[in-house]
């Protein structure tokens, strides 16, 4: 008998699942445990680099991405038999028998119930969730909320929500753990031992709605706080100016303050990049305002680039450096402190942990063409010390010629996107990072890898978050290497087709 122990997640289960396969390991003769507690961040756990397993091992069973997806949302069914009805489930899938996926076989039946049964609690969260709005001056998370699902539907529904509230910060907290959203990381944390809901709501309280003063709500923010707080220490502009709006209220129930969501652009789109027609291209003047025309199209050079006010206030432009034949670039988001004092890109505290994600990648710096979305250094004053800010749309797409003068010039076989601000620039696409992690895009003849931008570490205080985040932009980096050599085979690539 071999005994299996894992995380309570899908994903930790299929990785079990897809060494007991390849060792031919039969339903019978394995034996499934689950770990106290486990945490999840989403966006790492795609499988390691082409390349990097035994090229002489056995190669995993490949099995239809429809029968899979049934078994992520069967395994969200909370059940005591449910990891080893599952495998037994893909077990007979493997082996031919395709009646597992039918109504009319007993497992088959069961397996449909166990889906009917999950989709149906997780219509119930989206529609009756509610999220309490705290005092901005608690700090994030911004929305709190209480949930008791029958199933384990966090790590399922958490991202509808992640995409639906765009950079507004909330958490979800039921009594078998809670999901955190930081505006672009998701978290889902488990807890062994059910936790009960100490307070009673009352007549006038919503179901659903998390109560202040709870005890458990006090824990799970202060985990919060540790975990995710200082990520929003410099996102002032994430969170700025964003009109609060509600969401519909369930049929027959009471009006009320339900589901609040920031009226984010993000959530309000396809999931295709949208690009502004050549035709209707406006460029930027040194006062932020739009003219029409191409008064400022072709500045002589970087250095005299006025098309929109950052050059004001900077020391200088921040030029991208590396061999003009370098087959990898790496694309940040602007200069920083450092950068705009020096002239060179990825020169202050962010650059050094790019030395050291590069070095646990074993690439070598001077190989990498790096450089910014944005050449000039925006910031504001907090006393002596020149605290960055986000640059706005505007900004990225007035600073967009010389990114794509750069990737005329250079010709990368690949674009590694550092972080959200770079992916929007290098694609239009207006979404949260996390939805890109583990993939690539094909934009305009490039080839896209996004990943975290290594000053996002710096605001990581756990340092189990700090390690996943780091081996993820370092799987990134070693994947855009591969891609380059022509050693990987490309990672569900996302086409766009608008610009």
């Amino acid at each position: 008998m071999k005994c299996v122990t894992i995380d309570p997640s899908f994903a930790a289960w299929r990785s079990e699942a897809r060494a007991l396969l390849m060792e031919g390991a039969q339903p019978a003769n394995v034996q499934w445990r689950e770990t106290d507690a486990s945490a999840t961040v989403f966006g790492s756990l795609y499988p390691p680099p082409p390349g990097s397993a035994d090229p002489n091992a056995k190669k995993p069973v490949r099995v239809a991405r429809e029968f899979l997806a049934m078994l992520e949302t069967a395994a969200c069914y909370r059940a005591p038999d449910r990891w080893p009805f599952l495998y037994k489930a893909l077990w007979c899938w493997t082996q031919g028998d395709r009646a597992i996926a039918s109504a009319d076989d007993a497992d088959g039946h069961r397996l449909r119930r166990m889906i009917e049964s999950v989709e149906a609690e997780e219509r119930e969260m989206r529609n009756k969730l509610r999220f309490r709005h705290r005092d901005s001056s608690l700090g994030p998370p911004e929305f709190i909320s209480w949930f008791e699902p029958v199933h384990d539907l966090l790590e399922h529904a958490a991202m509808h929500f992640a995409t639906r509230m765009g950079s507004a910060t909330w958490m979800i907290a039921t009594p078998h753990g809670a999901a955190f959203w930081d505006g672009a990381l998701l978290r889902v944390d488990r807890t062994s031992e059910p936790e009960e809901k100490p307070m009673d709501f009352g007549d006038t309280a919503m179901s659903g709605e998390a109560v202040s003063g709870d005890a458990i709500e006090a824990l799970w923010l202060a985990y919060y706080e540790s975990t995710f707080a200082p990520a929003q220490a410099n996102a002032a502009e994430m969170a700025s100016h964003m009109p609060v709006r509600y969401w519909k209220s369930p049929p027959n129930a009471r009006t009320d303050p339900a589901l609040i969501s920031r009226a984010d652009p993000y959530s309000r789109r396809d999931r295709h990049p949208l690009n502004v027609p050549p035709e209707m291209e406006v460029t930027i003047n040194t006062d932020l305002e739009p003219v029409k025309g191409t008064m400022l199209n072709e500045p002589p050079s970087l250095d005299a680039c006025k098309r929109c006010a950052l050059w004001r206030n900077a020391t200088q432009a921040v030029p991208g450096t590396g061999p003009a034949d370098a087959r990898v670039m790496l694309v940040g988001e602007q200069p920083g402190d450092q950068e705009d004092r020096e002239g060179k890109p990825f020169a202050g505290p962010a650059g050094k942990l790019l030395d050291e994600v590069l070095a646990e990648a074993a690439l070598p710096r001077a190989s990498l063409y790096l450089t910014n979305a944005v050449k000039h250094f925006k910031w504001e004053a907090h006393g002596e010390e020149r605290a960055h800010l986000a640059p706005a749309q505007r900004e990225r797409e007035a600073c967009r010629y010389w990114l794509e003068e750069e990737l005329r010039r250079i010709a990368p076989k690949v674009v590694v996107a550092l972080g959200a601000t770079a992916l929007k620039a290098l694609t239009g696409h207006r979404t949260a990072l996390s939805e890109y992690l583990g993939k690539t895009i094909e934009h305009k003849g490039h080839i896209i890898v996004p990943t975290y931008h290594p000053s996002y570490l710096m605001r990581l205080t756990d340092d189990k978050v700090r390690a996943e985040v780091f081996g993820t932009i370092v799987e990134a980096l070693v994947f855009a290497q591969q891609i380059a050599d022509g050693t990987a085979t490309i990672r569900t690539p996302v086409v766009d087709r608008t610009r």
